[in-house]
Parts: structure tokens; C-alpha cells; sequence
């Protein structure tokens, strides 16, 4: 017994099989789902009586903020992913994931970045502003626990994660698909999943960054966001560019598993669907430039009101022909109602109600008398419950057979659908009519009379949340002795429902094919799975070999690297954010270095053990790719990793000129920051982008002796220009500039900081690329990791292009 629990941990830990990830999204989403359940009905009882005292004021605001924040960032999203993890290289026709190792390390920010949000409540207190963490309430002066640093660091992580998972989902679904598996041929999932990704890329960098400059205010006492110049509307414009499209970016998931049941159980093909595609693509689009009809009650300007109303309205129409094409679907249609055909269509009659209630807010005089109140929760609620966790449910129920070769109790899940809708309804409902009740309020008086309508919606929510303790007992009983439920028992169209369930490890023998006419076809030959080193390793999963050299782990396609890499990560991000406070005006924290230190060290160790691992992907050259066809899987990457530090640091320098351009009393150029350091790291890091095309070009001449040489420069010029930026930064924190000028060595010290990262991440690169280069590698054609390598580097060079004049000569 002890040697099959060693094993199932081991597998578990060290999985990078794509459907092994995806249960383990999935177990951790739901796991976390009960969690902010558990929030939510301790604040619905606390509202379910005048002056009730369950909770206190400040606990019931961080029950609330961690509440939303699990719900958004750990379980909407990530739910949605362990089905895209589990479904779409199935459905698509590929073995796994472009990088299987990095999906498992995507896995695992994500746990550990979970378990840095809870962690905040032992350590003095939760988050306590509300999810959307407004400026300036997150200043030291007003919220001094470290609960908001350990939420910064876990949301950090977190983004870390999806950017990792993000990059992977793109590349794979750009670069593997199936032969003659076009986009457009793709089913409604895939292509919800394509644009979110597409969003994901967009709008969390921009996230990112805010977190980043909220963690350094909070952590070591800088002052963007507690500013005058800066402060509540640069974190409003910051957050809600990405706070809205992450609206969307819960809900496409869901609509894509909708839209591929329905047509599933009404034995139709999805009505209009190019046109329902078209409709996400648009509706991507314009949730870009919404976000401004968040911040109406801030005195924006006329022009600006004018145009986010227009907006908004815009953006409700792509989703009226969604709505459109799914009714349609439906017509004539002899439905069968399964569970999972119950929860798709309670979840389109949600969404009608959130939509419709969502226009409302598009009035400006409507969003100045409805904003701060439960109006707005019940809107919102309607979209994010209602719709894309009712639709994901649906998911649930519709893939478990795949997943576990085993049917559930239908009887069952259709009284947990009962239970789910009419629990809803009473729940969120009567919060439309709490038109003068205020958000975020712990306690009220008797007088307001609004104690029948909360205690309707707290009996509506343990409604609710005991149906999904049905759930629970379904799928867990269900799963060790539901009868079996066969490779295909909805009798769907879509190519996971070709496989045996659940499928094997490697999912495909031989790679199908998709004709012209809708049929697939599987072929005679044998296919080549990932991980194999010849053609007759027939069936290994990633990372699989047999060749004596590999370690026995890699017959199973595992690593023990992605895991060990997150823990110290997040170890280090603790270690960065729970020491005692080292300044009390403003406040500020010294680290916890032994924390950091053993991360540091474990970060060494697996990054060595990461690069130093033997762990073989097969890329398949007669695949569906464009328009990628000529780029490799790991260029594609890093371009699009490339692609989404640009919007980072565009928010970044952005910042900095809202800042600067609210100062008055900005320094003139030359007079805080010398021209002449300015000058010489430029020169250095330009001259470092030469060095760097001449290791190619060595590499490309099979110059050994060349290459050292250049990537040596590289690194030393690295060093130099991290050097004279260490010497800058020593002379201006030792001459009091945070004293007299707090807000431009603010800007200063953040944007050259994150920036010097890059540097020091480029430098430690070419430390490994020179060991490589030492021991004879890069010379026989093998050359593209130095391209990739130039790639980042060169980016880090123009990034500081723009930083030099911005801080040195305008």
C-alpha cells in the first residue's frame, strides 16, 4: 500500500501529461470553489438580519475581498482551464500541450499562489477592500496588515501562471493542430478558449503591472498609488483596462462548453456558427475599450462619458447573436434533457437577465444611482454565477463520462440543477430590488427595511450552496462506482468522443486526419507519440524515452522540476512579504531573509536541474499550422511571451507619464538623474546587443572560440551595466531623494528596477548558454536557443531605449 501511495504521489507531483493537469486544475478549482462558498454564505447570514453581529465589520470586509478575488482569479478561469488542459489537444488531434513541463509549472503557481491568498488570513488579517483593491484604501496609512501584500504576491503568481498557461494553449493551438483541421473548422470550445488566451495576453500584463507597482508601494514604501498624482485614477484606468475584459475572459469559456452541448443534445449543428465566432472575436475587441464606464462617478470627461456609454452598448451586440444563434440551434429540435443540456440552458437564461441589467449601467445617470449598490451585485452575479459557473457545471457534467470512464447519478444532477436554479434565483433576484441598499456594508439598521429581501437571499444561498454538495457526493461516489459510460454516450460530433474513456496517455496512436468532408480519418500507419526517440515507441506519453540513459521518470513523462520551481517561488515571495515592519511612516517591511534565502537556493537547484533534464517533445511536421507554418513551436513562444512583456512595460511607462504629467513640480532633465550614468548603461547595453549577434554568428561559423568570447561579453557587459545602475541607485537612496523627490524616484526606482530584473534574468541565460558553449554546444546547426536567447535580449535593449530619455533627457 505504501508503494502504490508513493507512486500516486509521485505522479501527481511530477505529472506533465496534459489530462493529468487539467483533473488537478480541476480537483483545486472546485477545492477552492467550496472555500469562497464558504465565505459567501458566512456574509449572507451576517446581511440576514438588522444589526446581526456574526461577524465583525473588519472581518466581514476580508471575507468579502477574498471571497471575490478566489472566485474570479482561482475559480472561474481555472475551472474553465482544466477542461481546456483535459480537451483541447482531443479535440484538436495532438498528443499534448507545445510544453508540457511548463503546463505543469502553470499548475502549480496556481496552487501555491491559492495558498498565498488563504494564507493571509494567518497572518494578521485578509485582504479587506474588496476584490477590486481601490487606491487609496491600499495605501500603508489606511490598511497596515500585511494581508494585502501576501494577496499582491499570490495575484503576482497567480499571473505568472496564466501568462505561462496562456503562451502554451496559443502555441499548441496555432502550431499542433490536427492535418486539415482549419480554424474555421474548429468547434465552438477551442475557439472560445483561442480568444480568451488572446485576451489573457492583453489584459493581464497590464494587471500585472498594477499588482507589481501596489506590491512595491505596499512592500518597500513607494508612493504611486498613495499619491495625489497618481493615486485612485491611475489605478482605476490601470485596473479596469484589464478588470473588464476579465469579464469576458470568465464568461468565453463557459459560452464555448454551451455552445458545443446544446448542439450536442438537440441533435443540430450550432446555428450561424462562423457568425458566433465572429461574435467573440468583436466582442474581444470592444471589451478593450470599456473599461472607462467604470469610472463615470469619477468626473471623467464629457467626450470620454460619451464614448464608453457607446461602448457598452456595442459590446452587449455581439452577444445578442450569440443568444440568437443558440435559440435557433434549439428550434424543431428534439432535445434531450441530460444534465448537462439542463445547466446550459439554465445558464443562457441567466446570461439574458445579467445582459439585459448590464445595458442599464451603459446610462450615466442610471451608473451614478445604481453603482454602489446591490443592483450592481445582482448584475454582476447573473454573468459570473449565473452564467459561467452554471455553464461550467454543465461542463463538468458533460465531459466527467471522458474523464472517468464513468457515468454519474443523473438522477441526482438533475435535482442538484433544481436545487442550483431556483437556489440562484431566490439568492441574486432580490438583490435587483435593494436599489438604496449600499455594497460592501456589514450590518444595517432596522429602519432601512431591507431585512425581508436579505433574509430571501440568504435562504436563497444555502439554497444554492447545499445543491452543490450534490455535486460533490456525485462526482466523488460516481466516480469510484458509476457504471461505465462507454468512449461516446452523448453520441457527439466532436473528436474527444472518438478516444476510449478515459483516454490513454499519449491520447493518439496515430495523429487523424480531417477531410475535406467532415469525416476523420485515423489512417494505418503508426504514429510518432511526444517523448519517443525512434518511430517504434509506440504510445509513451511527453517526456517518455527509452534510452538507458533516461531516468525511469521520463517513462511516464515526469518531472520533478515545475514543482520544485513554484514552491521556491512562492517561498521567496513569502520570505518578500511577511517580516515585520521596518519603517512606521509610511509603512514599510523588512524581509524575512531565511525564507528568502532557501528559496533562492531551491530556485538554483531546480533551475539547474530544469535546464540539465532530458525531456523530449516531438514536433509533428505534417500538422495543421498556419499561419505559423514556418516558425517553430519554441520561437512562437517567445514572441508571444515577448509580445505581452511589451504591454507590462507599456503600462509601466505609462504610469509613469500620468504621473508625471499631474506633477507640477516634476524635476527638470539633468538635475536628479546624472545624463552621463544615463549615457554610459546605453552604451553598454547596446554594445551587449552586438555581442549577442555575434555568439549567433559564431554559432552559425562553428567559431568555438568566437562564441565564448561573445557571450562572455554579453555577460560581462551585463554586469557593467547593472553595476553602474547599482551605483546610481546607492548615490540617490544615500542623497535623501525619496524625501524630496518621493514621487519621480517613485517612477525611478519601480520602471528601472523591474527593468534591471530583465537584466540580471538575461545574464543568468547566458551563464548557461557559456557552460554549454564551454562544453562544445551550439556549433553542429543546434543554434536556435542562442536566437531565442538574442530575442529577449535585444527586447530588454529596446525597452531601455525608451527608459533613457523618459529619466535622463526629457
Amino acid at each position: 500500500m505504501s508503494q502504490g501511495f508513493a507512486y500516486a504521489a509521485k505522479r501527481w507531483l511530477y505529472t506533465t501529461n496534459h489530462k493529468d493537469i487539467g483533473i488537478l486544475y480541476i480537483i483545486t478549482s472546485l477545492f477552492l470553489f467550496a472555500a469562497a462558498g464558504v465565505l459567501a454564505i458566512t456574509m449572507r447570514t451576517q446581511l440576514s438580519a438588522p444589526d446581526n453581529t456574526i461577524l465583525t465589520a473588519n472581518v466581514y470586509n476580508q471575507f468579502v475581498t477574498v471571497h471575490g478575488l478566489l472566485m474570479i482569479f482561482w475559480v472561474l478561469s481555472p475551472l474553465a482551464f482544466g477542461f481546456a488542459n483535459f480537451v483541447i489537444p482531443l479535440e484538436i488531434g495532438c498528443r499534448d500541450l507545445a510544453f508540457p513541463r511548463l503546463n505543469s509549472m502553470s499548475y502549480w503557481f496556481f496552487l501555491f499562489s491559492g495558498v498565498m491568498m488563504i494564507l493571509s488570513f494567518f497572518f494578521g488579517a485578509a485582504p479587506d477592500l474588496g476584490w477590486t483593491l481601490y487606491s487609496p484604501q491600499t495605501a500603508a496609512q489606511f490598511s497596515p496588515s500585511i494581508g494585502i501584500n501576501l494577496g499582491a504576491g499570490a495575484l503576482i503568481l497567480m499571473v505568472v501562471s496564466i501568462t505561462m498557461s496562456s503562451i502554451n494553449f496559443l502555441v499548441t493551438m496555432f502550431k499542433m493542430r490536427a492535418p486539415g483541421l482549419k480554424l474555421r473548422y474548429m468547434s465552438a470550445f477551442p475557439w472560445a478558449i483561442l480568444v480568451t488566451i488572446f485576451m489573457m495576453l492583453y489584459a493581464f500584463p497590464s494587471f500585472l503591472a498594477a499588482v507589481v507597482l501596489l506590491y512595491v508601494d505596499r512592500a518597500f514604501g513607494t508612493v504611486y498609488f498613495s499619491s495625489i498624482q497618481g493615486g485612485s485614477l491611475l489605478w482605476d484606468n490601470v485596473f479596469w483596462f484589464f478588470g473588464h475584459p476579465e469579464v469576458y475572459i470568465v464568461l468565453f469559456p463557459a459560452i464555448g462548453i454551451i455552445a458545443d452541448i446544446i448542439p450536442t443534445f438537440a441533435r443540430r449543428p450550432l446555428y450561424g456558427s462562423k457568425y458566433v465566432i465572429g461574435a467573440l472575436v468583436v466582442a474581444a475587441l470592444i471589451s478593450f475599450v470599456v473599461w472607462g464606464h467604470h469610472m463615470f462617478v469619477t468626473g471623467i470627461g464629457i467626450a470620454s462619458t460619451k464614448l464608453y456609454t457607446v461602448t457598452t452598448i456595442a459590446v452587449s451586440l455581439p452577444f445578442d447573436i450569440i443568444v440568437i444563434s443558440l435559440i435557433e440551434t434549439l428550434g424543431f429540435a428534439k432535445l434531450r434533457l441530460k444534465a448537462p443540456a439542463l445547466f446550459a440552458l439554465g445558464a443562457v437564461a441567466n446570461f439574458i437577465v445579467g445582459g439585459i441589467t448590464g445595458v442599464f449601467l451603459a446610462s450615466v445617470a442610471l451608473d451614478y444611482a445604481l453603482r454602489g449598490t446591490y443592483f450592481v451585485v445582482a448584475h454582476f452575479h447573473y454573468i459570473m454565477v449565473g452564467a459561467s459557473i452554471i455553464g461550467l457545471i454543465g461542463g463538468l457534467y458533460y465531459w466527467f463520462p471522458k474523464i472517468t470512464g464513468r457515468m454519474y447519478d443523473e438522477k441526482m444532477a438533475k435535482v442538484h440543477f433544481v436545487l442550483s436554479m431556483i437556489g440562484f434565483q431566490v439568492l441574486y433576484f432580490p438583490m435587483f430590488l435593494l436599489l438604496d441598499m449600499p455594497r460592501r456594508i456589514a450590518t444595517y439598521t432596522p429602519q432601512t427595511d431591507w431585512g425581508l429581501l436579505n433574509l430571501t437571499a440568504t435562504l436563497g444561498g444555502f439554497i444554492f450552496g447545499g445543491a452543490q454538495l450534490l455535486l460533490f457526493y456525485n462526482l466523488y461516489r460516481s466516480s469510484r462506482v458509476g457504471p461505465p459510460s462507454g468512449p461516446n454516450p452523448w453520441e457527439a460530433w466532436t473528436l474527444e468522443w472518438a478516444l476510449p474513456s478515459p483516454p490513454p496517455p499519449h491520447d493518439f496512436d496515430v495523429i487523424p486526419t480531417f477531410q475535406a468532408d467532415g469525416t476523420i480519418r485515423f489512417g494505418s500507419g503508426p504514429g510518432l507519440p511526444n517523448g519517443s526517440g525512434h518511430s517504434n515507441e509506440i504510445g509513451y506519453p511527453n517526456g517518455s524515452s527509452v534510452h538507458g540513459s533516461t531516468s525511469p521518470l521520463h517513462h511516464e513523462g515526469l518531472s520533478p522540476w515545475p514543482v520544485l520551481m513554484a514552491f521556491a517561488t512562492f517561498i521567496f515571495f513569502l520570505g518578500l512579504t511577511i517580516g515585520k515592519p521596518a519603517n512606521p511612516q509610511p509603512v514599510s517591511y523588512q524581509p524575512f531573509w531565511p525564507l528568502i534565502a532557501d528559496g533562492v537556493i531551491l530556485g538554483i537547484i531546480s533551475l539547474f536541474g530544469y535546464s540539465r533534464e532530458t525531456f523530449t517533445v516531438h514536433e509533428d511536421m505534417h500538422v495543421e499550422s498556419w499561419p505559423f507554418k514556418q516558425v517553430p513551436n519554441m520561437k512562437l513562444g517567445i514572441w508571444t511571451f515577448l509580445g505581452a512583456e511589451v504591454i507590462f512595460f507599456g503600462v509601466l511607462i505609462g504610469s509613469y507619464f500620468f504621473v508625471r504629467t499631474n506633477d507640477a513640480a516634476w524635476p527638470p532633465a539633468g538635475t536628479l538623474f546624472d545624463i552621463r550614468n544615463g549615457f554610459a548603461m546605453t552604451l553598454v547595453l547596446l554594445t551587449s546587443s552586438l555581442t549577442a549577434i555575434m555568439a549567433l554568428a559564431s554559432a552559425r561559423a562553428g567559431n568555438r572560440s568566437g562564441l565564448i568570447v561573445s557571450l562572455g561579453g554579453t555577460l560581462i557587459l551585463g554586469a557593467a551595466f547593472l553595476y553602474i545602475k547599482a551605483g546610481e541607485w546607492f548615490s540617490l537612496g544615500g542623497s535623501g531623494v525619496f524625501q524630496n523627490y518621493s514621487l519621480p524616484a517613485t517612477s525611478y526606482f519601480i520602471t528601472t528596477g523591474t527593468h534591471g530584473v530583465h537584466v540580471f534574468a538575461g545574464m543568468c541565460m547566458t551563464v548557461y548558454l557559456l557552460a554549454n558553449a564551454i562544453r562544445g554546444k551550439y556549433l553542429n546547426g543546434d543554434h536556435t536557443t542562442l536566437e531565442h536567447f538574442g530575442l529577449y535580449w535585444h527586447f530588454v535593449d529596446i525597452v531601455w531605449v525608451f527608459l533613457f530619455p523618459l529619466f535622463y533627457l526629457i
